[in-house]
């Protein structure tokens, strides 16, 4: 009898890493599609205010006096923050997009990656889903229902020393400065 009871644990064990080694692939697959998604999003923004830009900019250009200089890096500012603003614009609106459960997801379980005692803030709307999903994955972590929070999840610990952002926005407000020139090089570069 105890050896059945050790070979069904064994064989209920094998069964769980199987499905949890095919839900990790699948979100890998996931967060690869939802950044290609994203790249896209912003290629097409990048797109659409490149024209607008470099007729804006073709007006400036003239003699580059130090004041001239002075007004076309503020006008590229202008400009770099509108992508700025649209791109966040349309990862705000990604909640409606149906693969956003699923990036939801993959946020959810990167922040429970990080530690054991967390309080975890999410939109209203997201709430009973990160319910769920703490209870499946048998975490005792309270949730916290947040308007302040748009598409995705904030953690802080229980003694309130660490917080963790993982949004959306949070991941491309920390990706800008890196995005800033290759934003700038595709509006400006002399082609």
């Amino acid at each position: 009898m105890e050896n059945l009871f050790k070979l069904l644990q064994r064989e209920a064990e094998q069964e769980k890493k199987k499905i949890l080694d095919e839900a990790e692939a699948y979100c890998s697959a996931l967060l690869i599609k939802v950044k290609e998604e994203s790249e896209s999003l912003f290629a097409a923004t990048e797109k659409e205010i490149q024209a607008q830009a470099r007729a804006e900019m073709e007006k400036t250009k003239s003699a580059l006096s130090l004041k001239e200089q002075a007004e076309i890096l503020k006008e590229k500012s202008h400009w770099l923050d509108k992508v700025y603003d649209e791109a966040m614009r349309r990862l705000e609106s990604y909640r409606k997009n149906p693969d956003y459960q699923r990036a939801l997801r993959l946020l959810f379980q990167e922040v429970l990656k990080e530690s054991e005692e967390l309080t975890l803030f999410v939109n209203p709307a997201d709430k009973g889903l990160i319910e769920s999903w703490k209870k499946e994955a048998e975490k005792q972590c309270p949730v916290v229902a947040d308007q302040g929070i748009s598409a995705g999840v904030r953690a802080v610990t229980k003694d309130g020393k660490i917080e963790i952002r993982n949004t959306l926005g949070d991941r491309l407000e920390r990706a800008w400065p890196n995005l800033v020139v290759d934003v700038s090089r595709t509006l400006w570069e002399e082609s």
